[in-house]
């Protein structure tokens, strides 16, 4: 099962499984713990029209980083925050820059 390359779960290994009936299957076990927030971390109160992809792209770069908004705030889910919330918004990192083999 290949992962993105900017998926949380990317450095994680694969777990293979040999079932009798389904034959072999593919599969990431756990989620990465959330790591703990840098010294240049940023903070944004909440708008009502916001999502955590509109702030993952100005603040990002990228949508597909909402996740890294969600690790940065204890790991909570997207519905779990309010309006004009003060929330952690973790600074631009490795994780958007992608290596490519070559």
């Amino acid at each position: 099962m290949p992962v993105e390359p900017l998926s949380r779960y990317r450095d994680l290994p694969t777990v293979v499984v040999q079932h009798a009936s389904r034959g072999e299957t593919r599969s990431v076990p756990v989620r990465r713990a959330p790591r703990p927030l840098a010294a240049a971390t940023r903070r944004h109160r909440l708008a009502g029209y916001e999502t955590l992809y509109i702030l993952a792209r100005r603040y990002l770069g990228r949508e597909e980083l909402y996740w890294q908004l969600l690790d940065a705030n204890g790991g909570r889910l997207p519905g779990e925050f309010t309006v004009g919330e003060l929330i952690d918004v973790p600074a631009l990192g490795a994780s958007t820059q992608v290596r490519r083999p070559g």
